[in-house]
């Protein structure tokens, strides 16, 4: 008799959904170092897509980088600012677009990426500050944590609809992960995971993205495995949906293991995201939060 998790794989791996573009798969399926890879094979494969090549010429003269001179071909900008950062560009795009376009009741695909975009920089932006592990993968991890979300909007239908209704209707502290397993016998973050083996993404990226509501059980794993930490955190952080910060004490205590007497950090954590979101936003195509970071901190 198959399991619940033998069958979510079944349903997600039968409906077939597309595949990663190859111009995808061969820029992300390199080595980050960029001394242990000749630089012309990840320049190759993003030439060879003029949309991709446009999109990330885009993203290395945005001001997120603050270049005083244009970038003016891809090579330049992958040797200033590393290949893990243009391969995280690109694994966003190629996800983006991969993810249904759905809508259903009090679900928007809009905010999770609002939220998601917030995570992921938090993510980073905390490892960056502390000086511990890779920011990039963990931005990478924390931006991709609710792929599964919509997919499976669109794959189990009604009885997915359904819980999230209830989430809609249950105390504020309820997590969406405690409704599925309860309906379903699974979560989004299992279901992300399938999808991150289906698309061949990096298997550090895949487990990060799966262990990503483990919560407060990774907290003491911080120091030996720092982007696992800060991932689970960030999924603590506020909804765009939401009017009020639902799991703040948690996250507060999460965050004071991690980082005691950080409240000063935090609040510049937070005001860095508000103030990088839009930049970053306009380059992905995410519309703006209708509150910031800050207020829901402040609060």
């Amino acid at each position: 008799m198959s399991s619940p998790l033998d069958e979510l794989t079944k349903i997600l791996v039968v409906e077939q959904l597309p595949a990663m573009p190859q111009s995808a798969l061969s820029a992300l399926q390199l080595d980050n170092d960029v001394t242990k890879v000749n630089i012309n094979d990840i320049v190759r494969p993003i030439e060879a897509d003029p949309g991709l090549a446009a999109q990330v010429l885009k993203f290395l003269n945005s001001s997120y980088f603050g270049f005083q001179s244009t970038i003016s071909n891809i090579k330049q900008g992958v040797a200033l600012i590393g290949i893990r950062v243009v391969k995280n560009f690109i694994l966003w795009k190629a996800v983006f677009n991969l993810i249904p376009k759905v809508r259903s009741g009090n679900f928007d695909v809009a905010q999770l990426w609002q939220d998601s975009l917030r995570r992921a920089m938090f993510s980073r932006f905390l490892l960056v500050e502390l000086k511990k592990g890779n920011p990039e993968i963990a931005f990478a991890a924390a931006l991709l944590q609710d792929i599964a979300i919509p997919v499976l909007l669109k794959l189990k239908g009604e009885s997915y609809i359904q819980v999230l209704q209830e989430l809609g209707t249950s105390p504020d502290d309820t997590r969406l992960t405690d409704l599925e397993r309860k309906h379903f016998g699974w979560d989004h973050a299992q279901a992300a995971g399938i999808l991150g083996k289906n698309w061949k993404l990096p298997s550090q990226l895949t487990d990060l993205i799966t262990q990503h509501n483990l919560g407060e059980e990774t907290g003491s794993e911080f120091v030996y495995n720092p982007e696992r930490a800060v991932v689970a955190l960030s999924a603590f952080m506020p909804m765009a949906s939401r009017v009020k910060w639902a799991e703040r004490d948690r996250f507060k205590q999460f965050f004071d293991s991690i980082v005691p007497n950080g409240d000063n950090l935090l609040q510049n954590l937070f005001d860095k995201i508000d103030r990088a979101f839009d930049e970053y936003a306009d380059i992905i195509q995410i519309a703006k939060p209708g509150k910031s970071i800050v207020d829901f901190l402040n609060e």
